[in-house]
């Protein structure tokens, strides 16, 4: 449903400015106008500096999403998960490392230091995680 300009309100609020153009247009026409700036992400499909310094191949990010909640296990034909969050990112992470439990007690972390969060704060304990998954 698309909103008439004649319905609009025109009263000045904290989101309009007093000067310039206060006549409503079209969305589609203003979006379509901003996009001569070129200013729209773009979107790179690449491997993450994490998963690229890991000599074992895991699938990090992967079963990280997992772990933060952004990735759910598959749902049943009940609308249940067919299985807790914890078995689903073992399974995952259990494709590259049959071992997960061992490899994050003994491994160096080389992904560790790959990590992007070195650059704001610290890295990721993905080592405590893989840690924590095996057990």
């Amino acid at each position: 449903m698309s909103v008439q300009s004649e319905d609009t309100n025109t009263q000045l609020t904290f989101r309009r400015y007093k000067d310039g153009d206060t006549k409503w247009k079209r969305y589609q026409d203003v979006i379509f106008q901003a996009s001569y700036t070129h200013k729209c992400p773009t979107y790179i499909q690449s491997t993450p500096p994490c998963q690229g310094s890991c000599p074992a191949g895991e699938d990090i990010r992967g079963y990280l999403a997992i772990v933060r909640q952004t990735e759910k296990p598959p749902m049943g034909k009940d609308g249940k998960p067919i299985m807790p969050w914890q078995e689903y990112a073992w399974r995952r992470l259990t494709k590259a490392n049959p071992f997960p439990s061992v490899m994050g007690r003994v491994c160096p972390a080389p992904c560790e230091s790959g990590c992007n969060r070195n650059e704001v704060e610290d890295h990721v304990g993905i080592n405590s995680v893989e840690h924590f998954l095996g057990e």
